[in-house]
């Protein structure tokens, strides 16, 4: 499988995930999986001015990462599986596409939600998707970047 990392960002493409993630991982394609992203062609070219050319970017809807993934495996690329709630990496799991592990790197402040981590902050929503993807084996980590120890997400608290 082709997926060195899946990750959950409210940021999407950022340099925390250019500078530290693609070399740690050794990836060579960011796979972005956001359903209003697709449609907004300027959001994608400002995203894709971050990465640097030996990186192939490639933005998808929820539903098509499955094919994307396959075309991704076709070419031999290492990708970094990047998606902005944790209800959409329990959509795309549910679509198909297997992971055993999910890292969680930020998610902004709103009202109602809860602090887990500096930078991360979940909903019941939130709450809700790890705790499914955690009994579906999925093992669930909040870490912002590959230096930190980080933290495991217990489903049961």
């Amino acid at each position: 499988m082709p997926l060195v990392l899946v990750r959950v960002d409210c940021r999407l493409i950022h340099g925390q995930v250019v500078e530290t993630w693609v070399p740690h991982t050794g990836a060579n394609c960011l796979l972005v999986a956001n359903d209003d992203l697709v449609g907004n062609p300027f959001l994608r070219s400002v995203m894709e001015i971050a990465v640097p050319p030996a990186v192939h970017v490639a933005f998808c809807g929820l539903a098509e990462v499955d094919r994307v993934m396959t075309a991704v495996d076709r070419l031999g690329e290492r990708a970094i599986l990047l998606c902005a709630t944790s209800g959409d990496a329990l959509a795309i799991y549910r679509g198909g596409v297997r992971f055993s592990t999910l890292n969680i790197g930020n998610l902004h402040y709103a009202e109602g939600k809860v602090e887990v981590a500096p930078s991360v902050y979940f909903a019941r929503e939130d709450f809700e998707a790890v705790h499914c993807l955690s009994h579906l084996g999925v093992a669930v980590t909040v870490k912002a970047t590959p230096f930190e120890a980080g933290t495991s997400f217990d489903p049961e608290r």
